[in-house]
């Protein structure tokens, strides 16, 4: 097969712009992050609803133009999960002094529960072969209350605004974050059962 026909295949079917638009999202974690580092708060904020935009974009835009590749179905949650946990750990770093910084167990409580469901995934492929895991309800109620409340954070914080009815967020945020772990526990275990 000539070069130009492989690259013209490797254009249309992995670089869709669904995928542009997930990798798009890949670029702006750098860019947010260094925005917060530097305490641009309104322009991170600005980053991260970009970022959020390009998310529900690059799966519409899948769906309704027949754009869904492998390459989507692994980039996608590798750039929301490279944009949660970028936001959780700068958010939740003292020397920041944020006005309403997030709790450093919630932080951790998300990581782990995403290294758990990374590794549980991992071992799960290299014991069965290639597939991926749709998410479930509790994965999705799960992510939404975490992307709103990093989203709430930064809007108080870009305000200057210390809100301690924040950390009833936080707490909501947590139990979903457990429930959703402790669900794809019980569900992996179906997957390897069935």
């Amino acid at each position: 097969m000539p070069t130009s026909k492989i690259i013209e295949n490797y254009s249309t079917n992995i670089l869709t712009l669904a995928n542009k638009l997930t990798i798009l999202r890949i670029v702006f974690v750098p860019v947010f992050i260094i925005l917060l580092t530097y305490n641009r708060l309104g322009w991170a904020l600005l980053t991260f609803l970009a970022a959020g935009l390009t998310d529900g974009l690059d799966g519409i835009i899948a769906r309704r133009f027949g754009q869904k590749t492998s390459v989507g179905a692994i980039l996608d949650p590798i750039a929301d999960k490279l944009l949660m946990t970028s936001s959780l750990v700068v958010l939740s770093m003292s020397q920041m002094e944020f006005s309403n910084p997030i709790p450093i167990w919630l932080m951790l409580l998300v990581i782990f529960r995403d290294v758990f469901i990374l590794f549980g995934s991992l071992a799960f492929v290299l014991a069965n072969g290639f597939r991926t895991f749709p998410p479930t309800i509790y994965g999705k109620v799960s992510t939404a209350c975490q992307l709103l409340t990093v989203f709430i954070v930064l809007l108080f914080n870009w305000l200057n605004v210390v809100e301690p009815a924040l950390y009833f967020m936080f707490i909501v945020t947590g139990l979903l974050t457990v429930i959703s772990g402790v669900n794809y526990l019980f569900t992996s275990r179906k997957f390897l059962e069935g």
